[in-house]
């Protein structure tokens, strides 16, 4: 962290910000990489574009500058008009994007704003992203985070860098940035909303955080110094997710529950945290994760669960495996002839790969003219997987190599006339399997 107290005030946040983006572009091996600016065209925003306009005459980058016009407000038109004449007036290239808030959407106009916002700063052509925030945001985003019970990843409040976005004005008070903005004779617009205390993040502005300082003066500072603290518990907690998860994962999408059931509650709450995470789900409440956790670790072995985890994805349990299911991939038809091709693409998108192997698989020798149809399963197939034993249903052998229902309504099946001979990922009908001394073909469905 660098202090801004050894430099005079002209000089300070040129010197924090040089020290960010330099230590940022040697970390990530970034030559003259494009840096956009979030730019709404409030004192902090202006701030930021005005010092990285000086860094860039020290500093190799592209600069450029993004506005989002929510439309929120009747001045959005002026504000955009501003942002569009200071970039001219600092010649920087500027994008102006118009978004539509999604009021309805359950969220809150704060929220929902937010997400549109970055949906539009991250759609640009950039290495990275800068925004604004500095020390006070993130007091306000603590005590936030806080009056929602949040846990440790929330507390630990914004990132520095999380990966294209940059905050390099994180450890710099507000008050630094009003100082700079008033020696540099900066002009910015208000957005007439940052006075409604209706909205949380005011309300914790201009409320709480005047009260605290009054009896903690350096109340910010702590706060903003307990959120680098819970920033690294979350980074360690990241760490050994990831170590759990590696010894009980077979796909991304899949848990092995023996392993899962060796560990603490607490880190099997850990563990699937990242892991959802890591899958691109919004992490669940604390009663949602305990719901999870519970049905998964104590329901009896052959209880069905399904626990919906996004719209159109649930988290199921089958045997010893805990998986991730899109319960949009109901089976496409499938009923086309095989061509000789060494990869076959399914209407799931889903995978068959050909490959002909000494030993393996179905033997191609033995039958002239072949023909094999891939079709899906349509109930009632029978299979002979070893000579000298009856006819099994399908069922019963998927079930013998632990195939889970859902994925056995998508499988593949391979048939000779009318005859199934292959079933990928599983076996071939006993009397076409090859011998040791003949080219057979082997058969693997991929799929997530």
């Amino acid at each position: 962290m660098v202090s801004l107290k050894k430099l005079p005030p002209s000089r300070n946040l040129e010197h924090l910000l040089n020290t960010f983006l330099a230590d940022v572009f040697l970390s990530q091996k970034r030559i003259n990489p494009k840096l956009v600016v979030a730019f709404s065209g409030g004192l902090d925003s202006c701030v930021l574009l005005h010092l990285l306009v000086e860094c860039s005459k020290m500093l190799p980058f592209q600069l450029s500058a993004h506005h989002v016009n929510h439309g929120l407000s009747a001045n959005a038109n002026v504000w955009a008009n501003f942002c569009t004449k200071t970039c001219a007036e600092l010649n920087i290239p500027l994008i102006i994007s118009k978004v539509k808030v999604e009021l309805s959407s359950g969220l809150g106009v704060e929220a929902a704003a937010r997400a549109a916002r970055y949906a539009a700063l991250k759609g640009a052509d950039a290495d990275f992203i800068c925004l604004a925030h500095h020390q006070d945001d993130q007091a306000e985003t603590l005590l936030l985070q806080l009056a929602r019970g949040a846990g440790v990843k929330g507390l630990a409040g914004m990132g520095r860098v999380n990966d294209k976005l940059l905050r390099p004005l994180l450890d710099a008070p507000r008050s630094a940035l009003q100082t700079y903005a008033s020696a540099n004779k900066l002009n910015w617009i208000d957005d007439e909303s940052n006075a409604d205390t209706t909205f949380d993040r005011n309300f914790m502005r201009h409320e709480i955080l005047p009260n605290l300082e009054k009896q903690y003066p350096a109340i910010k500072q702590t706060i903003s110094r307990s959120a680098s603290h819970l920033a690294d518990c979350s980074a360690l907690l990241n760490d050994l997710a990831q170590l759990d998860v590696a010894n009980c994962t077979q796909t991304s999408r899949q848990l092995a529950l023996p392993t899962l059931k060796l560990l603490s509650l607490s880190r099997v709450n850990n563990v699937l945290r990242w892991w959802l995470s890591g899958q691109g789900f919004d992490l669940p409440s604390t009663a949602q994760l305990q719901q999870i956790s519970q049905q998964i670790l104590h329901a009896k072995a052959d209880a069905s669960i399904q626990l919906k985890i996004a719209q159109s994805v649930t988290l199921r349990r089958y045997q010893d495996y805990v998986y991730l299911v899109d319960d949009c991939l109901a089976s496409a038809p499938i009923n086309q002839l095989w061509q000789g091709e060494e990869c076959v693409v399914l209407p799931d998108n889903s995978r068959l790969i050909f490959t002909q192997k000494l030993g393996e698989g179905f033997a191609l020798n033995r039958v002239k003219n072949i023909k094999l149809r891939i079709k899906n399963r349509e109930g009632g197939e029978r299979f002979k997987p070893e000579l000298g034993r009856p006819y099994r249903s399908l069922k019963q052998v998927l079930q013998t190599h632990a195939m889970p229902p859902w994925k056995r309504e998508q499988l593949p099946l391979i048939f000779m006339d009318e005859t199934l001979v292959i079933i990928p990922n599983v076996g071939v009908d006993a009397s076409l399997q090859a011998n040791s001394d003949e080219v057979g073909l082997y058969v693997t469905w991929l799929h997530d």
